[in-house]
């Protein structure tokens, strides 16, 4: 995995900082006359810093005037509004998923630990932004389909990973012999929230984050410190009786 890229976070950070410049720039741009996939991909970064800010309530003729073009320019390129979304799903969070993680975590001539820190803060570093934050919660609330699809993805490829290292670093039963438990993969949800909730006190409360990384460390610790008695009890009884 490579470097983790370092957090910065500024204490007055504003929505109109954030957005606005992006946007207009976006806007800008796509006036001019530029090649189809130029053009298309200003648009989706243009509905990225839209549909952030006001959520998915917001209608595409709103976000045609502020790129100061027709809805029918805007229709030419994504026909419908679901077709954006799901482009704006495919950039955020596809798009930003690290190729590494997965391998990375399952690498086990690195301690456990120093593996489960090196992720989260690689991770911490792909979510921690107005847009990511606040797109996934307008499309929780709205019900528009990227969570569950995203969920589904960490679950597959984070979570049950995590799950089984777990056992493994702590000599319980693998997976082969005894499914991993419901117990379990809540344990690694709970700290899968913790690190979203950095975000979400960032740019859901507009909280002051001081040091995001020692919060990621925190909560890794607090993990590590109950994890071995959770997998361990759940592990057992779950085992098939002989």
């Amino acid at each position: 995995m490579p470097a983790v890229k370092r957090i910065r976070t500024s204490p007055s950070l504003k929505r109109k900082q954030t957005v606005a410049p992006a946007a207009a720039a976006s806007a800008q741009a796509v006036r001019r006359r530029l090649p189809p996939a130029e053009r298309k991909m200003l648009i989706v970064e243009a509905a990225i810093a839209y549909f952030a800010e006001v959520g998915f309530e917001g209608q595409t003729r709103n976000l045609s005037a502020r790129l100061g073009v027709t809805n029918a320019l805007l229709f030419r390129y994504f026909p419908t509004k679901e077709e954006l979304v799901e482009r704006v799903y495919q950039q955020m969070y596809l798009g930003r998923w690290g190729s590494d993680w997965e391998d990375a975590l399952k690498d086990r001539a690195v301690p456990f630990d120093a593996r489960l820190r090196r992720f989260y803060k690689s991770y911490l570093s792909v979510i921690y932004s107005y847009e990511w934050i606040r797109i996934f919660f307008f499309a929780g609330l709205r019900g528009v389909n990227i969570n569950d699809r995203y969920i589904s993805l960490l679950n597959s490829r984070i979570v049950q990973p995590i799950c089984t290292e777990v056992r493994h670093a702590y000599g319980l039963a693998p997976p082969e012999q005894v499914p991993i438990t419901a117990v379990e993969s809540d344990a690694v949800w709970g700290l899968q929230g913790q690190i979203l909730y950095i975000g979400i006190r960032r740019f859901i409360y507009n909280q002051h984050i001081a040091d995001p990384e020692r919060i990621v460390d925190a909560a890794v610790d607090v993990f590590l410190s109950g994890i071995a008695h959770v997998a361990s009890a759940a592990s057992v009884a779950s085992a098939p009786s002989i």
